[in-house]
């Protein structure tokens, strides 16, 4: 005699069982043992616009003008366009690094969006505008001539 609880209809139920070894699957609370599991990948981050590629296309114009200033500034022997060309070429990198910045503000969002850890994007954002300050600053100080 099996022991029933009162509130039960009285039909017998099938214990669910392990069977190790054995042919028989085991029941887990009435799911199916045989599922079909869909693995979804996450949509890639493609951003409108990519900052990061207009960061690039600054710092390399930046870098071009610097070099070009520098050599038409050595040529003439002007000295200030020395300092110029420097700070221009630090200033270039600043303003690369605060759009930088702006791409890694977008990926957060997105990383958020999509349940994403966002540490080190967070971590990116903050050492971009740090350099991008530091780099201001020495183009500030190369454009008043210290």
């Amino acid at each position: 005699m099996q022991n029933q609880p009162p509130w039960s209809d009285g039909a017998p139920q099938q214990p669910n069982q392990v069977v190790i070894g054995g042919v028989q699957t085991q029941t887990i609370s009435g799911q199916p043992t045989h599922q079909q599991v869909i693995y979804v990948q996450a949509p890639a981050f493609k951003p409108n616009p990519n900052y990061r590629h207009i960061s690039y296309m600054i710092l390399g114009i930046g870098i071009i003008l610097s070099i070009a200033t520098s050599f038409f500034g050595s040529m003439t022997g002007e000295y200030w366009m020395s300092n110029f060309a420097s700070s221009m070429c630090c200033g270039s990198i600043g303003i690369a690094c605060i759009v930088d910045a702006m791409y890694y503000n977008d990926k957060s969002n997105w990383q958020q969006q999509t349940g994403a850890d966002t540490t080190g994007t967070t971590i990116g954002m903050i050492g971009d505008i740090v350099f991008a300050i530091l780099c201001l600053g020495v183009a500030l100080l190369f454009l008043i001539g210290f």
